[in-house]
């Protein structure tokens, strides 16, 4: 049963979403958002199908790297299959870290490291955050002179300059304590020693070259596909603008969607498209429509994550040894 705090916060975030697009959708009608997604090139949106499929193994594939410096050997296509099904669960709960909570109790099971498996999908997460935006913020300098709009350039950078302050916070490891003592959580000595060890494996990482450069290289790429793939929606619906603006603005709009104010950044996401890309010039109807198509792939992703739970449950249960009845005991 779902705590009343978490009901309340879903249903701030469910109010958040509907308040969001009726603003945006209120002066669009429906029939022409259908046009332009019913004239849509199926072509582009089978290559954003491709992208999709690569980065999963490329997302993976860093996991992986992160969990062997540490010893945890887990196959590939293990993780592969519980970063889909983190992916369902990303949408299918009230909280925009359902599929990561997924992936370390996954993950946690077949390993028996808890903290260090939490510290790879954090590792995880803050690398790519760090390729996306530095990928924004190189794009953003360009953009930011040809359309006289200093302040692009300026959100990435500040962007930047906080994940790199949460990163030295958590590398000095020192500060993290502190605010332990100060909130009086150090008298529970299990958070203190997860912290410890979870600050000690993120220091870790950074200590070993080959392990940082796989990790920073596999970032770059599955960000840059990302962005790619959103590009390609946006030909999909004939909304066209220099792939600069994607590289400056997608990241831009993807840290956006982080924030826990609504629904799997629905309304968010879609005010983001709207606000950005009017400097790009695509139209309000087609930044309206790209968002419904990023909603949509995300979905399909998700609906197979949801697939593999169910073959994974099933086959749990057919593989579950049968109990003998005690009818069944007494022949």
């Amino acid at each position: 049963m779902i705590p009343a705090r978490k009901h309340l916060s879903l249903i701030l975030k469910v109010s958040v979403s509907l308040l969001l697009l009726l603003l945006l959708y209120r002066n669009t009608p429906l029939q022409q958002i259908w046009a332009v997604l019913s004239r849509s090139s199926f072509s582009f949106l089978i290559l954003v199908g491709g992208i999709v499929l690569v980065n999963i193994v490329l997302s993976s594939l860093k996991w992986r790297v992160l969990l062997l410096s540490d010893q945890i050997d887990i196959p590939l296509r293990k993780l592969v299959v519980s970063y889909v099904i983190g992916g369902f669960f990303n949408v299918l709960l009230p909280s925009t870290i359902g599929g990561d909570s997924y992936r370390i109790y996954d993950i946690m099971r077949k390993s028996g490291q808890g903290v260090r498996t939490a510290a790879s999908v954090f590792a995880d997460r803050l690398s790519g955050f760090i390729a996306l935006t530095f990928l924004s913020l190189i794009a953003s300098f360009f953009v930011a002179i040809k359309i006289d709009k200093p302040f692009l350039a300026v959100l990435p950078l500040a962007v930047l300059a906080g994940l790199f302050l949460v990163l030295y916070l958590l590398w000095r490891r020192t500060p993290v304590l502190w605010l332990l003592r100060v909130l009086r959580l150090n008298r529970i000595p299990k958070l203190v020693a997860f912290v410890e060890t979870f600050c000690a494996t993120l220091v870790r990482y950074t200590k070993d070259p080959g392990t940082l450069i796989q990790v920073m290289v596999l970032s770059f790429a599955f960000q840059f596909l990302l962005i790619l793939s959103v590009y390609l929606m946006a030909r999909a619906i004939h909304a066209s603008a220099p792939f600069i603006y994607f590289l400056s603005f997608v990241p831009l709009i993807t840290l956006m969607e982080t924030v826990p104010i609504s629904v799997y950044g629905i309304g968010v996401r879609d005010m983001g498209y709207v606000f950005f890309f009017q400097y790009a010039g695509i139209s309000e109807l087609h930044t309206r429509s790209l968002a419904i198509v990023f909603l949509g792939v995300t979905f399909c992703y998700a609906l197979l994550g949801g697939l593999l739970y169910l073959g994974r449950k099933l086959d749990l249960k057919r593989h579950k040894p049968h109990k003998p009845s005690a009818d069944e005991g007494a022949l």
